[in-house]
């Protein structure tokens, strides 16, 4: 781009000029690359808006994680099982129990932090910790992985239908032993809450990808029923 004697000086001009300069660096104009990670989350920003576009034009929209989860659960029945994966901190979980007072939320997670590398800056162990969240006292914490401590669990409620299920491990890995285990417990009417659904670089390969296997592979129907578009938050409820 060349200089020309009477620069423009509109609004947006100078927005441009900002986002070249903080993507290309200070002389935006000679640059004949790019930095491809400073990219990546614009390009996947579009791809996730190109998918809610076309997909979640009925979905209800919310501000945070918090308003999502609200009004889940408010649609959530009584009559079935409150699963979270990815406990982490105790943050959601909480908010879970204290929403749901006369249920019993079991929180699954190792402690241990990722069981391997998620992205750039989340490699395996990230998100592990030392000792167990404060959780309130109609949670059950289960500790451990998710492919040793979901079967054992499920051999005592195989017969229980799945009411609130929030997904919140990020990797598709564990993604998909939470579906393989669960495929019988997931019926018309359970809610699932994804953490990490999309909008980060990548987000086709995690958990939206899980999802969509189970999906394929069950015949089930689904509806988008809630998102946060300023994060990666999305809700869906099965069908059929």
């Amino acid at each position: 781009m060349q200089n020309t004697p009477h620069e423009d000086s509109s609004p947006e001009a100078a927005i441009e000029k900002i986002i070249r300069k903080r993507l290309f660096g200070h002389n935006p104009e000679e640059c004949e690359d790019f930095d491809l990670n400073k990219l990546l989350p614009f390009a996947s920003a579009l791809s996730s808006a190109d998918y809610m576009m076309k997909h979640m034009s009925h979905a209800r929209q919310f501000e945070t994680a918090s308003d999502l989860h609200h009004a889940m659960l408010e649609r959530a029945s009584d009559n079935g099982l409150y699963l979270e994966f990815g406990v982490y901190s105790g943050w959601s979980i909480n908010l879970i129990a204290e929403r749901k007072q006369h249920q019993t939320i079991f929180g699954f997670d190792s402690f241990q932090g990722l069981p391997e590398k998620w992205r750039d800056g989340y490699d395996a162990g990230h998100f592990a910790r030392d000792d167990l969240p404060e959780v309130r006292s109609n949670v059950q914490l289960i500790k451990g992985w998710f492919d040793h401590t979901l079967p054992l669990f499920l051999d005592h409620v195989s017969s229980i239908p799945v009411s609130y299920l929030h997904v919140d491990c990020d990797m598709y890995s564990s993604t998909v032993t939470i579906f393989n285990n669960l495929r019988k417990n997931i019926v018309p009417g359970s809610i699932i809450v994804f953490d990490e659904y999309f909008n980060y670089p990548y987000w086709e390969q995690h958990e939206f990808k899980a999802f969509q296997e189970y999906i394929s592979s069950s015949g089930q129907k689904y509806k988008y029923i809630g998102v946060v578009p300023r994060h990666q938050q999305v809700a869906v409820q099965i069908l059929g």
